[in-house]
């Protein structure tokens, strides 16, 4: 994954930066941004200050592909069957199982492009809401392999026409993981 800094151009041509100082002097004039300070990036392009390119682009990283994308909604529904499963199991059931290693700990954000979709899901498009306010950045990139294995069983299941898991499809995903 490139980071911000990778993301910056080295130099622009000057009819790229004369188009992007046009917009944002065009930004600069609605002022309804106080926090943006547009001036000093129409003053940047127009100069062609390239050391200070850093402060004209807000790109932090590569787009997120479409694949990510599709996995990542597989691994938050898949969340969603697990824990309907386990609201479904009695007191007891839950004791014999090791819950915790089946817990949804969220993704990489400093490796993994699933962490920025995730976020954007869950906070802006109000989509798999069980998890906003939650803690969501695992900080390792084993969690990711632990939701590709999970998947791996929940398909199988999918293909058999079960939509639903059981105690023993619980008990079958805690130890892929």
């Amino acid at each position: 994954m490139k980071t911000k800094q990778n993301m910056i151009p080295k130099t622009l041509s000057i009819v790229e930066r004369q188009i992007l100082a046009n917009q944002f002097r065009i930004l600069a004039s609605q002022k309804e941004d106080i926090n943006e300070d547009y001036e000093t990036r129409v003053e940047i392009l127009e100069k062609g200050y390239a050391g200070e390119y850093n402060r004209v682009f807000n790109v932090y990283s590569d787009e997120v592909d479409y694949k990510t994308c599709i996995e990542t909604i597989e691994i938050l529904d898949m969340y969603r069957r697990i824990n309907n499963a386990i609201s479904l199991l009695t007191d007891e059931e839950k004791a014999t199982l090791d819950l915790e290693k089946i817990e949804f700990k969220g993704f990489d954000a400093n490796n993994n492009s699933h962490f920025d979709y995730l976020t954007f899901m869950v906070e802006k498009l109000n989509k798999w809401q069980e998890h906003n306010g939650n803690y969501l950045n695992s900080h390792s990139e084993i969690s990711l392999l632990n939701y590709k294995k999970m998947l791996e069983y929940q398909n199988t299941v999918l293909k058999n026409r079960r939509f639903d898991l059981d105690i023993n499809d619980l008990r079958n995903i805690i130890e892929l993981v």
